[in-house]
């Protein structure tokens, strides 16, 4: 159950974000600007990175007693090292965070936005398969 739910949040907040940024074009920096380009993060990235956690380690806990697929390796196991992977590059590397915040114009973030929906597409089916 809360691997599906897993994996279903984490499509859904891909598509989200990605129609938010392709609607929202360059007013969408302000978000990137807010959860990246500062030290400290604002309160609801921490909240928003905790739950997100949370649901991980609940749907972690289950994957391991479950039968396993080669979807769910992936979206329990490659995706999570992804995240390590980008928090290093960017979240926590000051140069990371300086060029997430330098993406600047509507066509930027209209492209970034139409290049993570094949994302939410593929951890979808992949929550299908899991």
């Amino acid at each position: 159950m809360f691997i599906k739910a897993f994996g279903t949040t984490l499509s859904i907040a891909a598509l989200i974000t990605s129609v938010a940024m392709m609607t929202m074009g360059a007013k969408w920096q302000k978000i990137e600007q807010a959860a990246y380009a500062s030290s400290k993060r604002p309160w609801w990235f921490v909240t928003v990175s905790i739950l997100l956690l949370a649901f991980y380690a609940m749907a972690l806990i289950e994957f391991i007693s479950a039968q396993k697929t080669v979807a769910g390796w992936i979206l329990m196991v490659a995706i999570p090292v992804l995240w390590i992977v980008k928090a290093a590059v960017i979240i926590f590397n000051p140069r990371g965070r300086a060029a997430v915040s330098g993406i600047s114009g509507d066509q930027a973030w209209i492209k970034i936005g139409l290049a993570r929906l094949p994302i939410a597409i593929l951890v979808g089916l992949l929550t299908w398969f899991a």
